[in-house]
């Protein structure tokens, strides 16, 4: 149990006397006759300590350093476990057919589109006899609207 002044330990630690005077006044460094027990005093700090704060101190930059390498680790960690985390929830979701790959609808669209045009590009074969004979305006859009309908009636009942 090595103790030490008050102004001694704030300086060994880089932070300012008043900082010291708060932690004692507010109960978390306990004085032992007017000294600080330092190794209490320095357990005490790193537990209450918040690890995704970085260490705001002015002392010895070694000690920072390997801080910060230690919570640049931490980070990343944490962000491949998200990640990670991610990729399962995607997996399962694909698993129970929530999710579909893109390359799968890309194919279903492409089928689909080329029913379609196939169909639309079939209507002129069909009715161009029939229109050839009628000179009503009506009766033509009538017979194309009705060519166009059972093309995409078509469509729809694919599935």
């Amino acid at each position: 149990m090595a103790l030490i002044k008050q102004s001694e330990w704030s300086r060994r630690q880089g932070f300012s006397r008043q900082y010291v005077n708060k932690l004692i006044t507010e109960g978390k460094i306990k004085l032992v006759d007017g000294m600080i027990d330092e190794g209490t005093a320095n357990s005490i700090l790193t537990r209450q300590r918040d690890p995704n704060q970085p260490i705001r101190r002015n002392g010895n930059g070694t000690y920072e350093e390997r801080n910060d390498m230690h919570d640049l680790l931490v980070k990343t960690k944490l962000k491949n476990e998200i990640e990670r985390g991610k990729l399962l929830e995607a997996k399962v979701k694909s698993e129970i057919g929530e999710l579909v790959s893109a390359e799968a609808v890309k194919n279903a669209m492409f089928a689909k589109g080329r029913i379609i045009r196939d169909g639309m590009m079939n209507i002129p074969d069909r009715v161009s006899s029939l229109i050839a004979t009628i000179s009503d305006a009506s009766q033509i859009h009538e017979i194309l609207s009705k060519e166009i309908r059972e093309v995409l009636t078509e469509l729809s009942r694919d599935d």
